[in-house]
């Protein structure tokens, strides 16, 4: 279950650019199970498979940053292909 406070616990967020012209953002699910720490890694690769497995072609750019105010940019890319 996803747990409604996901935006304030998540470590990575991503926002996706669509080729339609919409915009979304999406966090990251970093948690193997409810009692588990948080795990980057494990956030990070979930957030790539949602852009390479679900979004597959809708999506013109998608940036991931740290989830925090100012949070550094950590991956970004254009047309299915890392830039950053």
């Amino acid at each position: 279950m996803i747990p409604s406070n996901l935006s304030k616990i998540a470590l990575s967020k991503c926002i996706v650019y669509f080729k339609d012209g919409n915009c979304g953002t999406f966090y990251s699910l970093d948690k193997s199970h409810r009692n588990a720490r948080p795990n980057k890694i494990l956030g990070l690769k979930r957030l790539e498979k949602m852009l390479f497995q679900r979004f597959k072609g809708k999506w013109e750019t998608a940036i991931i940053y740290e989830n925090q105010p100012n949070g550094r940019e950590i991956a970004k890319y254009r047309e299915g292909i890392r830039v950053y």
